[in-house]
């Protein structure tokens, strides 16, 4: 087979690291997965994973995730089960993993933090971090007041209370934040606060914990951030920048108000933010600059603070059903009894144990994921929603800096680049387990009747890398015309005109010159959109790129023996080259539906790989017998008041 050189040079833009991590976002094992977790998390990973595989090779490839079991949320939610935890876990995890292979997602493995098994393995990597924080200096303790339930005589965590939130008025608060209206506050603000747990009216009381002050790093994650600028999608880039952007908070907004020469003339160039609840944030560009504002601001007496909020964390809660805390924090060990890690932290580094036991299952050495989490000519990337961007993008990056300051040892942890999804929306509102306004990842398979590919193809062309998007029936039903009709068309007539026309083979034609062009400029938006997992836009050329076959039967008539034998070989000859070109682009998008394509077309497993593209299929390579592509899901007449599936998990 000849290759196109043009492809191949243009391919050669690609980058080739070394090894490649795919992360998707791990869910509470609180209730099954709905398609919001597809959307955000799963399908985009999958798509990732699938397409790092066939441009390094799938040796070189890891595609890991979870159950994130620790926390209240899972505890709370077997509680409610009537189950014990563990049980309670296994068997939300084993749906879970259904759901997953329903939808062809081909994670390495789908492991869990409280997997016995691997327990030991996990916990010693969050040691691992925190003793590294502590070595930086980073970490202290301090007593602080929150809910206890004399009843059940446990301390509560946030979930576990409920109230009116003292900002919005907003029944259904939690004890530290109203989901509402995004309000933080300290627990004793809470209006009629109820345990959750018990009904009863909780106290407060003084509990010690371990927190952890990110201020010393915040120049480095500012640094970060900016050299991240190009990889992270636009609105993550300008999210992360409003969350640690170097700023001061002025203590006296009437004295700031009266000094308004002196902030637009004497100060660096800042942005004024006013804050919920009062107060005024002046954030400026960089640390220089924050530095240059408060040697003005203390000249001119106006009081101020370095902004610090966002940096100050509790790393510990009051439950044992999470990783037990180590020695040497600060904490005796009476008053460790009764705590354990903080969920989030716990979650950020399991995809670490994660990758050891992927590669153990693999026959592998355990100690080979170092290669693809330390080493700097491999690449990392974690797919997420975009409401947990500040714990991947801030709080992962400060762990992994302050393990690197702490060890002498090189290389040590690299940088993830962050790929957050905005939410998928029912009726204009984010997928919720806890609200119950969702559909769930197996009702569209079981109940509509539609396939895998289906809903794949449509997640996949939604913009919510850039913005939140509507579940909508009537846009994937039309979705699904354009499957089962152009696209299903561009697949089934070179097949049939073979068959019909030349004996079951490729005839020996030419290359049509506008196929080659059309095939180099989409190699370009291949090399362009994929590598930023810029699915909508690569998919848009892809549509028009299949539509040409449709084109080629119009004009050089392969299928009518009435037309000229040259002008039809090279018609059918260039549609194959096409559609093989189409196979391995598609692949990451619809396995399942490809993989249909590969065996019907007579084509090895080892056709997903870059170095097939632009090769086209050989003269006289026979083809199989014709089979249905995208036949098309029945259509039912869906309603915007139709019942939304709630689920067990609900």
């Amino acid at each position: 087979m000849a290759q196109d050189a043009q492809v191949q040079d243009i391919l050669l833009q690609l980058p080739r690291p070394s090894k490649v991590v795919v992360t998707a976002g791990m869910p509470y094992v609180n209730g099954i997965l709905h398609l919001g977790h597809l959307a955000g998390a799963f399908v985009p990973a999958d798509i990732y994973a699938r397409w790092w595989r066939i441009v390094v090779g799938a040796e070189n490839v890891l595609f890991v995730s979870g159950t994130d079991d620790h926390g209240v949320a899972a505890l709370g939610a077997a509680q409610q089960a009537g189950k014990p935890t563990r049980e309670f876990i296994q068997h939300i995890r084993s749906q879970h993993q259904k759901t997953l292979q329903n939808y062809d997602i081909s994670l390495d493995t789908y492991a869990s933090t409280a997997d016995p098994q691997h327990l030991e393995d996990h916990r010693l990597h969050c040691h691992e971090f925190l003793h590294a924080l502590a070595h930086q200096g980073q970490l202290s303790v301090r007593s602080t007041a929150q809910y206890y339930d004399e009843k059940l005589e446990c301390f509560l965590p946030d979930r576990w209370v409920q109230g009116r939130c003292p900002v919005c008025n907003h029944e259904g608060a939690y004890s530290q934040e109203c989901g509402h209206c995004g309000a933080y506050y300290e627990p004793g603000a809470l209006i009629d606060p109820i345990s959750v747990l018990s009904g009863g009216v909780p106290v407060l009381r003084d509990t010690r914990h371990i927190w952890w002050d990110m201020m010393p790093l915040a120049p480095h994650l500012w640094q970060h951030v900016q050299d991240s600028r190009r990889t992270f999608p636009k609105a993550a880039y300008q999210q992360l920048c409003g969350e640690i952007a170097p700023g001061v908070v002025l203590h006296d907004g009437a004295v700031a108000v009266e000094r308004q020469d002196v902030l637009k003339s004497q100060l660096p160039t800042f942005k004024k933010i006013h804050r919920r609840g009062g107060g005024t944030v002046l954030q400026f560009s960089s640390y220089a600059d924050l530095e240059q504002a408060r040697e003005v601001l203390k000249t001119e007496g106006i009081a101020h603070a370095v902004r610090c909020d966002w940096a100050q964390r509790t790393l510990s809660r009051d439950t044992t059903w999470g990783v037990p805390l180590p020695e040497g924090l600060g904490l005796s060990a009476e008053e460790r009894e009764g705590k354990s890690f903080y969920v989030w932290p716990d979650s950020l580094i399991a995809p670490l144990s994660f990758s050891r036991r992927a590669l153990q299952d693999r026959g592998e050495s355990a100690e080979a994921y170092l290669r693809y989490w330390q080493d700097p000519q491999a690449q990392r990337h974690q797919f997420i929603g975009v409401d947990n961007l500040y714990f991947y993008g801030i709080m992962q990056s400060a762990l992994w800096m302050a393990a690197r300051a702490a060890s002498s040892a090189a290389p040590s942890w690299q940088m993830s680049r962050i790929h957050s999804r905005f939410h998928l929306q029912v009726s204009g509102e984010k997928m919720s387990k806890s609200k119950g306004n969702y559909y769930t990842a197996d009702e569209l398979l079981a109940e509509k009747g539609y396939s895998s590919d289906e809903v794949r193809w449509f997640l996949a062309s939604l913009s919510l890398r850039e913005k939140s998007s509507n579940w909508d029936f009537k846009a994937f039903d039309e979705r699904n015309s354009f499957l089962a009709g152009p696209m299903a068309a561009a697949f089934e007539k070179p097949i049939a005109a073979a068959h019909s026309q030349f004996g079951g083979k490729v005839p020996a034609g030419r290359l049509i010159e506008r196929v080659s062009v059309a095939t180099e400029k989409l190699t370009r938006s291949y090399v362009k959109f994929m590598p930023h997992a810029q699915y909508p836009q690569f998919l848009g050329a892809l549509e028009n790129y299949a539509r040409i076959i449709n084109s080629i039967f119009h004009t050089h008539k392969p299928h009518d023996d009435r037309h000229p034998l040259q002008q039809r070989e090279d018609g059918l000859y260039s549609s194959f080259y096409i559609l093989k070109n189409l196979l391995i682009w598609l692949y990451p998008f619809a396995p399942s539906t490809m993989e249909n394509l590969r065996e019907c077309l007579n084509l090895s497993s080892s056709v997903y790989t870059i170095r097939e593209l632009g090769t086209g299929m050989p003269a006289h390579h026979s083809i199989g017998v014709l089979r249905p592509f995208f036949p098309g899901s029945p259509k039912a007449q869906h309603s915007s008041h139709e019942k939304l599936q709630r689920g067990d998990g609900g």
